[in-house]
């Protein structure tokens, strides 16, 4: 038969759930989503493909009967599949352990090998259904060109949390290459996938993508996942074996009208199909529905039919999708799944690589694949050695060291040394700390800022085409860079201790901006921490409009200070008021333009208990976006530095949120955190002395 047509980047849309709203499987979605990209034509043809791969599926199942009447457990592996998990990641708790992916591994085998046990809590009725599948799922050894492998991939993108699973798949092949759909089960584990737990393909293609996309939080059932997600990948594996839902091909479980579909399996009774655990629930006519099913979205399954063991079988012995290939023994001896566990390679990682003096530091060893002995060095270190797998070790000077691991699986030792590797940051500034970037002359390389720049393309650096004052700034070439890339620069400790409640802190900086194209909408977004950057928060976003409203076509570069505004933080609240608080500065692109950033003033003032008159104009103030969810912006102008008091007013004439900002000649950007406020219509009052301007914004 001919392969189904289905192109598998139209399986990879992001879709409009929220992942506060997650769905546990949106597999029969993105069916539809292709399905309906189609032309008329090509629809007529996709249908009846699909109707020629049941009918071989279905004579498949008639001509091996012994599939559906092989009772329960026969203790025995007809097909072996290479796994591997691709781990999409910024570093957070989403860079699952490999523990984790081995918990999750070993809970697919148990399902499909009907040794869960929670198969004993299957009903009486289905007990004599349970099947044993004979499948079991294995980490591959070898990559696809010969060279071991822990069959866990890891690639820093931000991909993880937009939702975007096409940019998240095209990271991974960016990053570990190709691993084609036929010679391995690729699963990828990220953030955010669109709104749902788990989803993959029907049997179609061999593309690489045509494998499972899972959210971290329910790979498996340990680490950052749960007992009660330790099924999802099971789910999604039948699917991935052409099992449909139980009731049929869609995600309306609880429709009256799944009674009048099929999932093609016999023994498997019409269902509207559950999201709850109904041991005794009846939907279609007088027969017990199946709701322990693996292929339900009851979350209390325990097996799979004798009847779905047939259809899977028979979709492992048909060349859709590849799926008569990867079980072979060629490909299994190509991607080494049943090599015997010897030292590979060395390799670790630890829980956080820059880090204030006196922080213990957590090392993971990730040698594969096996290792019975660890020699570890630690420069700079406290202790200086150890010979535990996973040590902890103190660091308490300041400077740049390396780490270095020997391991040895009792015959063969390896070793992997990373120079520069933890880098322990220098005692804390005092405040007011003020930054002109003059005497700096590599961003990356001074006592002050570090660069973080993930996807190794433009980053932010020090530049003598413009300044606000002096001669430098700090720019990032942004003309030309593809959307999607995020770059930062960070400060090293501040010491913010002695603030009191009688004073406040502000972080004001000069801005320069334009976009290239009026839908470009990037973000400047201002983060802090207080541990030391080992958590930071998100504390003012700058985007779209507030980041700048004017286009220019060409590759941007300031000429006077006209071109600048003074961007102001004041939300630095007395969580952050600690010895190593760190200020991170992150843009993210969206195919616009350059941005410069100088003159990065943090200090602490008295708060003014009320605003003094001063021979100052006060214009050009606008409101937006406007509406406003969580964010307000304000821009005004004043002709010398004064302080400004914003206020928001309700229409009872109630205050319910001023601030008093230290305002800088010229134009002014403010940045309001309103997600606190009820959404209603308001008056934003900005005042100097007795002169105020007036705007009304709306906050949904």
């Amino acid at each position: 038969m001919k392969k189904l047509l289905l192109v598998v980047s139209l399986f990879f849309w992001g879709s409009t759930f929220s992942q506060q709203d997650v769905y546990p499987c949106h597999t029969d979605e993105k069916t539809s989503e292709y399905i309906e990209s189609l032309s008329a034509i090509e629809k007529a043809q996709y249908f009846q493909q699909k109707a020629n791969y049941e009918a071989e599926i279905q004579q498949f199942i008639a001509d091996n009967p012994q599939l559906a009447t092989n009772s329960n457990k026969r203790g025995v592996i007809s097909y072996t599949i290479p796994v591997v998990f691709h781990i999409i990641h910024e570093g957070g708790e989403e860079n699952i352990s490999d523990q984790q992916v081995k918990d999750a591994v070993e809970f697919m085998n148990l399902d499909f090998q009907l040794s869960n046990t929670d198969s004993d809590n299957t009903v009486s009725a289905f007990k004599p259904l349970r099947a044993d599948v004979e499948i079991e799922f294995k980490l591959a050894k070898l990559d696809p060109t010969g060279n071991c492998t822990s069959g866990i991939t890891r690639t820093f993108s931000t991909s993880t949390s937009t939702g975007n699973t096409w940019s998240q798949l095209n990271a991974v092949i960016a990053a570990q290459g190709n691993w084609p759909g036929d010679k391995y089960l690729n699963i990828f584990v990220a953030k955010n996938i669109g709104g749902a737990a788990g989803f993959t393909t029907y049997p179609n293609t061999t593309n690489m993508g045509s494998g499972i996309f899972v959210l971290a939080s329910y790979c498996g059932g340990t680490g950052i996942a749960s007992p009660t997600t330790k099924h999802t990948l099971s789910h999604e594996a039948g699917h991935w074996l052409n099992l449909p839902h139980t009731w049929g091909n869609s995600n309306n479980p609880g429709d009256p009208a799944n009674c009048d579909t099929d999932d093609g399996v016999a023994d498997t009774p019409n269902t509207v199909g559950w999201s709850v655990c109904n041991l005794s629930g009846i939907s279609c006519d007088t027969e017990l529905d199946n709701v322990q099913n693996f292929m339900e979205y009851s979350y209390c399954s325990t097996m799979f039919t004798l009847g779905q063991k047939a259809r899977m079988h028979a979709a492992l012995n048909n060349p859709a999708g590849g799926r008569d290939k990867i079980w072979k023994s060629a490909n299994l001896a190509a991607t080494g799944v049943n090599l015997p566990e010897t030292l590979c390679e060395v390799e670790f990682d630890a829980d956080i690589k820059e880090v204030c003096a006196g922080t213990t530091i957590t090392f993971e060893d990730l040698t594969y694949n096996a290792a019975t002995g660890w020699d570890w060095e630690f420069p700079g270190g406290s202790p200086a050695t150890s010979t535990q797998q996973n040590p902890e070790i103190t660091y308490n000077t300041p400077g740049k060291y390396q780490v270095k691991l020997t391991a040895t699986d009792g015959t063969n030792s390896q070793t992997e040394t990373k120079t520069n590797y933890i880098t322990v940051l220098p005692e804390a500034h005092a405040i007011p700390y003020v930054e002109g970037f003059e005497d700096v002359t590599n961003l990356s390389n001074t006592q002050f800022w570090s660069v973080e720049n993930p996807d190794n393309n433009a980053k932010w650096e020090t530049t003598t085409l413009a300044s606000y004052s002096g001669n430098k700034s700090v720019r990032l070439a942004n003309f030309g860079q593809l959307a999607g890339n995020v770059d930062a620069f960070v400060s090293t400790p501040i010491d913010l201790s002695s603030i009191t409640d009688e004073t406040r802190v502000d972080l004001t900086f000069k801005l320069s901006y334009r976009k290239r194209a009026s839908i470009n909408n990037e973000k400047l977004v201002i983060h802090i921490s207080n541990n030391c950057g080992e958590i930071f928060t998100a504390r003012k976003t700058f985007s779209g409009t507030s980041l700048g409203t004017t286009v220019s076509t060409s590759s941007w570069t300031p000429s006077s200070q006209d071109d600048w505004v003074t961007a102001t933080v004041t939300n630095i609240t007395s969580a952050y008021w600690v010895e190593d608080f760190r200020v991170k500065f992150v843009f993210e692109s969206d195919g616009g333009n350059n941005i410069y950033i100088d003159d990065i003033n943090i200090h602490q003032r008295n708060t003014p208990s009320n605003i003094e008159e001063e021979d100052s104009a006060l214009g050009g103030l606008n409101v937006y976006p406007n509406p406003a969810g969580e964010y307000a912006n304000i821009d005004f102008s004043v002709n010398h530095p004064k302080d400004i008091q914003i206020s928001i007013v309700d229409m009872l004439g109630q205050v319910v949120q001023s601030e008093v900002v230290a305002a800088n000649t010229g134009q002014n950007a403010v940045s309001l955190d309103v997600q606190n406020i009820k959404a209603g219509m308001y008056l934003v009052k900005v005042k100097s002395g007795q002169r105020e301007q007036v705007k009304r914004l709306i906050i949904q």
